[in-house]
C-alpha cells in the first residue's frame, strides 16, 4: 500500500509541475504586439454551387485594428462595411484585457485569452469564444 501511495505522490507532483510550466509559458502580450489589424470571421449563411449539390459558407470578419498612437478602429465587413467605431485603446497592467475608450465618455473593455504573438482568444458578451488572427 506505502508504494501505491509513493507512485500516487509521485504522479500527482509530476503533474502539478507541467501545469506550473505550460501556466508559465502562456505568452502575454505587449502593446507593441498587437499593433495591427486583427480578423474574426462570423459565418453568416452559405450558397449553393454546383446546381445545388454544394454549399459554400460566406463570411463576414470583425476587424481591430490597433494603431500605435494609441487609437482603434474596430468594425463588421462583408462586401462593404456594415458599420465602424472609433476610439482610443489602452493594454491593461496584468496584460488580461483590452480597454476602449470613446469620444462620448462610454467604455468597454475585452479579455485576451491564449495570446499566441499571432492570434489571440477572446469572450463575447454573449459567452461565445472568438479566435482573431493578425493580418
Amino acid at each position: 500500500m506505502a508504494l501505491f501511495m509513493r507512485k500516487i505522490i509521485v504522479l500527482f507532483a509530476v503533474l502539478a509541475n507541467l501545469f506550473l510550466v505550460l501556466a508559465c509559458n502562456q505568452e502575454q502580450p505587449s502593446r507593441e504586439q498587437l499593433i495591427g489589424t486583427w480578423k474574426h470571421p462570423i459565418n453568416v449563411g452559405s450558397i449553393n454551387v454546383n446546381n445545388g449539390t454544394e454549399s459554400t459558407p460566406i463570411y463576414n470578419y470583425e476587424i481591430f485594428k490597433f494603431k500605435g498612437d494609441g487609437t482603434f478602429v474596430f468594425g463588421e465587413y462583408g462586401q462593404s462595411p456594415l458599420y465602424e467605431v472609433e476610439g482610443k485603446w489602452e493594454l491593461t497592467e496584468d496584460k488580461q484585457r483590452l480597454v476602449f475608450s470613446f469620444d462620448d465618455g462610454e467604455t468597454s473593455s475585452i479579455d485576451i485569452r491564449e495570446f499566441t504573438g499571432n492570434t489571440f482568444v477572446t469572450t463575447s458578451k454573449e459567452g461565445n469564444d472568438f479566435t482573431y488572427t493578425k493580418e
